[in-house]
């Protein structure tokens, strides 16, 4: 995937905002161009078409997806003696990062990918994986957990990481419409996230046994 710079960098940064505002089908690189301030020939020296861009704008969502992601190793560590509040809150992530510019256009490409989810294949399977690494990523933590004797083994451990994945998207479609958004902006996702700490909570153990089941 080729650097963003230049003239390159302004026709994928507007072409993200446009589309994500107004929809794919109604943006087209007229409309490009004229929001940038350039002939809409100049385009084609970056992108050979719209789908193109398209293209582009989903292999930058795959690469940076889960850049802020904390390494589950760190998580695993962290459940053998944290809260479940703080559990909770490290295995949850959002886009926020120091480079505003790379913040904004996660937010705009997951705007675009949720609005053509049921109409595009390659949006549909970009969800569809994401969604499948997240509830892969937190059951794994929660394995772990049970394996050192600080999660009951009855705890739904599928369940809990399916249905926590599926809040963060769900808020995601409203939190993702305002690129302005920052976590905990959602009047309900404290309420939610609390929720899943008080379900957590009631299946821990006050500390972490070790390999062999021994304190």
């Amino acid at each position: 995937m080729n650097e963003l710079a230049g003239t390159k960098e302004l026709i994928f940064d507007t072409f993200i905002e446009l589309t994500s505002t107004l929809g794919y089908e109604s943006v087209g690189m007229r409309d490009i161009a004229k929001e940038i301030g350039i002939c809409a020939a100049s385009i084609y020296n970056h992108f050979e078409a719209k789908e193109q861009i398209l293209e582009f704008a989903y292999a930058y969502y795959t690469k940076h997806l889960y850049d802020n992601r904390k390494p589950a190793g760190m998580i695993k560590k962290l459940i053998e003696t944290a809260s479940a509040e703080d559990i909770v809150g490290a295995m949850t992530h959002t886009f926020e990062a120091e480079d505003r510019k790379k913040y904004v256009r996660m937010i705009l490409i997951t705007k675009i990918i949720y609005m053509r989810i049921f109409q595009d294949p390659v949006a549909n399977a970009i969800f569809t994986e994401s969604k499948k690494n997240s509830v892969e990523y937190v059951t794994d933590i929660l394995e772990h957990g049970v394996k050192i004797g600080r999660l009951d083994p009855a705890f739904g451990k599928e369940i809990f990481a399916d249905v926590l994945v599926s809040s963060m998207v769900i808020m995601g479609v409203e939190a993702f419409a305002n690129p302005d958004y920052v976590a905990g902006q959602l009047e309900r996702e404290p309420k939610i996230l609390a929720l899943f700490t008080q379900l957590l909570s009631s299946s821990l153990t006050a500390g972490s046994l070790g390999q062999d089941g021994n304190k």
